[in-house]
Order: C-alpha cells, then structure tokens, then sequence
C-alpha cells in the first residue's frame, strides 16, 4: 500500500462516535509507538474529537485547523495537495490566493467520505514531520477503517 498515495478515507457510514474511536486509535497507536501528536476528528460543521499531546507547542491546535482547511477545501489529504503544488510549481497563496494563517499544505489532515455521500470529516495529526504526520493516520487505521 502506497501510504503517501491515499488522498482520501472512504467509508460505509459515519457518525460522531466512529469520530471518537478514530481519534482514540490514533492516540493510542502513536501512545504505543512513543508519538507525541496532536489529533483532531471533525465533522465539516463541528469538532468531535480533539487531543494535544503535553509538551506540545501551544499553537498546535492552529496547525491542526490550517491543515484541515486545506483537506476541506481541495477534498484530498493535505499531503497530496502538497505534492501537487510542488510538482505544479505552485503555492496556496500565489495560486489560489489563500491566506497562510488559515491554509497549510503539508502532510496530516485526510478528508473521511461515505460511500455515496461524499465528504463529510475530516481527520488531522500533528506533532510529527508532516509525512509521519500522514502515515500515523494511515497506520492507526489500517484493517479497521482502511483496506
């Protein structure tokens, strides 16, 4: 499985407790792997799940909420739209004249689509280099919620 690759979580329904668990799991696997991040889980209209790791930097929620502005907006993980500008030679700002303050393409935000719905979450991690940042999501939800 290409990891880098996924751009988005597809599954067969979702509500506000699969949020919860998603989080919990992602906590729990960088727990295990001596991790500290920051996970948020949030519905495209509330927040359902949010944990800071202590010793965190205290702006981490703010990365969080750029990162997963980028996934809402182009529906794609932040790390493929990262990507894209790279390959394309273009900057959020620049090109789509996007503020940095809201907007951060890098690695650790996956929107979460349902089958036949389309998107409706999205799933952010930081703390990490923002391509571990993007593999610890994958990681911790492999088998259970990703194939």
């Amino acid at each position: 499985m290409n990891l880098e690759g996924i751009r988005k979580i597809e599954l067969d329904s979702f509500n506000n407790r699969i949020g919860l668990e998603l989080g919990l799991a992602i906590v729990n696997y960088a727990k295990a792997k001596n991790q500290k991040i920051a996970v948020q889980v949030e519905r495209l209209n509330h927040q359902i799940f949010l944990f800071i790791d202590d010793g965190l930097p205290a702006d981490k929620h703010n990365w969080l909420r750029r990162k997963s502005n980028v996934a809402k907006l182009f529906e794609q993980s932040s790390l493929s739209v990262k990507t894209d500008l790279i390959n394309g030679k273009m900057t959020l700002k620049e090109t789509f004249a996007l503020d940095d303050e809201d907007y951060l393409a890098r690695g650790g935000s996956i929107p979460i689509f349902v089958k036949n719905a389309g998107m409706i979450a999205i799933v952010t991690v930081s703390g990490l280099h923002d391509e571990e940042d993007h593999k610890i999501i994958i990681e911790a939800l492999k088998g259970k919620y990703i194939k």
